[in-house]
């Protein structure tokens, strides 16, 4: 193995499943393939197999899987769920060959999930777009409840635009964007739904005192940093109901509140 790809990649041998496993720790973004033998002791293929459709972030790390050429296919099945296998007496070229068709289909499809993600993202934020919002919705799961539907708008933008142009409007747009993804959790979605309206989803809040304190929080820093208010609205789905767009619509009734009543804070959605 090491003469067929040494003059092309940078060969890491492991003999055992805890060395691999080691390695992959601190290194597994620089992975472009592993040759995954079937018969390592102490089912260390599995493990390793495991470890890797495990962790989203190597998902796309294609695994050739090397048995031995007497070997019963049906004894060994995860040797199924790699994406090539090759029996152990196998020509040079023809390993060359398996393992540059892996990586070649390996990044095509970071190309078509890079293409995609650009689909669903706003290009002035870097926040979702509309589209990927209703792809993010459409994967919330019972798990995620009860959850919090925020949606912000900056008050006043147009005024901005017009005393200062569009290029100030466009910073204060991105400088929410960026105080959004300081004050959020890791596991909320943040999306700029349209213009000056930013949307936020966040998953498991405890209860509707503690989802409002987190858009009025989020109000007092954006103007404490720009001096330039904002109001919200947030809508609630108890853990017995089932997340769908009416959310959004209660959302903005209760931002309509907020701007008619209490602008620059947060106000909750009240059937």
């Amino acid at each position: 193995m090491r003469n067929t790809f040494s003059e092309i990649y940078t060969i890491v041998a492991a003999s055992d499943c805890q060395s691999a496993l080691d390695w992959l720790c601190g290194n597994s973004s620089r992975l472009s393939a592993m040759i995954l033998s079937m018969t390592l002791p102490d089912n260390g293929a599995g493990v390793l197999m495991q470890a890797l459709r495990q962790d989203p972030r190597k998902w796309g790390i294609p695994i050739l899987a090397t048995i031995p050429c007497s070997e019963d296919l049906a004894k060994l099945p995860l040797t199924m769920e790699a994406d090539d296998f090759l029996c152990k007496c196998h020509p040079t070229l023809d390993l060359r060959r398996r393992v540059t068709r892996l990586i070649d289909t390996a990044s095509a499809h970071k190309r078509e999930d890079n293409l995609l993600a650009a689909a669903n993202m706003d290009y002035l934020t870097g926040l979702l777009n509309r589209r990927g919002l209703q792809e993010a919705f459409a994967n919330l799961r019972k798990e995620d409840l009860p959850l919090a539907v925020y949606l912000f708008d900056l008050d006043n933008l147009k005024i901005a635009n017009d005393t200062y142009g569009h290029d100030s409007g466009d910073r204060l747009i991105q400088s929410f964007a960026k105080m959004l993804r300081r004050q959020a959790e890791p596991e909320d979605i943040l999306c700029r739904y349209g213009g000056d309206e930013f949307l936020v989803i966040a998953r498991r809040v405890r209860n509707g005192e503690s989802a409002l304190k987190k858009g009025v929080q989020i109000c007092q820093r954006f103007q404490e940093h720009t001096h330039v208010a904002c109001s919200c609205g947030v809508a609630l789905c108890e853990a017995d109901e089932l997340p769908t767009n009416d959310l959004i619509e209660r959302a903005d009734q209760a931002l309509y509140l907020a701007k008619r009543t209490n602008k620059g804070s947060c106000c909750p959605w009240q059937p």
